[in-house]
């Protein structure tokens, strides 16, 4: 009962202490999965300040390639959006003793990237990967703020008419990206298929505040 009555107060004071928090501030965690193995984390923080859109994302997993091969992985991104389009981003990754930063912002109406071989200028609406909006995901190009990478993409989304949900596939040059939303819009689960390693999923588990309760 106590721990009821607990729950239920600190639920009240997150509604009336902001008045607007729930509305500006979503929490996507995921469990990741490789061929139906859990093999670590992917949380996205998404905070809506109304003029722009902060980002920030942190991965953790272990798994194993062709039963030899240990990897473990971390990532780290921020990235600060306004208008559908990218700002600015940081972003750290480490695979075992292998490190890269990089990061990118606006410069002059020009998107600059920054990274071990020098600078790369693209166009002035870029966008990365938000799979936490869909609607920002049409372009004819998308960065993967790990690499560097600047890739043509194809969007196809289809809905299921009984139960309101909405499946998107992003075709890029190598591989696909197949994407869950519920009748919400809200991301529930990514999948792909990547080369020797095999299929990587994502299931979208409640926040830590809402486990706590």
């Amino acid at each position: 009962m106590v721990r009821l009555v607990l729950g239920l107060f600190l639920a009240l004071m997150v509604n009336d202490s902001t008045g607007s928090v729930e509305g500006n501030i979503e929490v996507f965690n995921f469990k990741v999965l490789l061929d139906d193995r859990e093999v670590g984390r992917h949380t996205f923080v998404v905070e809506d300040s109304g003029n722009q859109v902060a980002v920030t994302s942190e991965a953790s997993m272990d798994f194993t390639v062709l039963l030899v091969k240990k990897v473990e992985y971390r990532h780290q991104a921020s990235e600060i959006w306004q208008n559908g389009c990218l700002l600015e981003f940081k972003s750290s990754t480490q695979r075992n003793n292998k490190s890269v930063h990089m990061s990118g912002k606006m410069v002059d109406d020009t998107f600059v990237i920054n990274h071990e071989q020098g600078e790369t200028s693209l166009g002035t609406c870029i966008k990365s990967f938000p799979y936490w909006r869909p609607k920002w995901l049409e372009g004819e190009f998308l960065l993967n703020v790990e690499t560097g990478k600047y890739a043509p993409v194809s969007l196809q989304s289809k809905t299921d008419s009984l139960t309101q949900s909405t499946y998107k596939t992003i075709s890029l040059p190598k591989t696909e990206i197949r994407l869950e939303y519920d009748k919400a819009g809200d991301w529930q689960q990514l999948e792909s298929d990547l080369k020797i390693v095999g299929t990587l999923r994502y299931q979208r588990i409640p926040d830590t505040f809402e486990e706590q309760l």
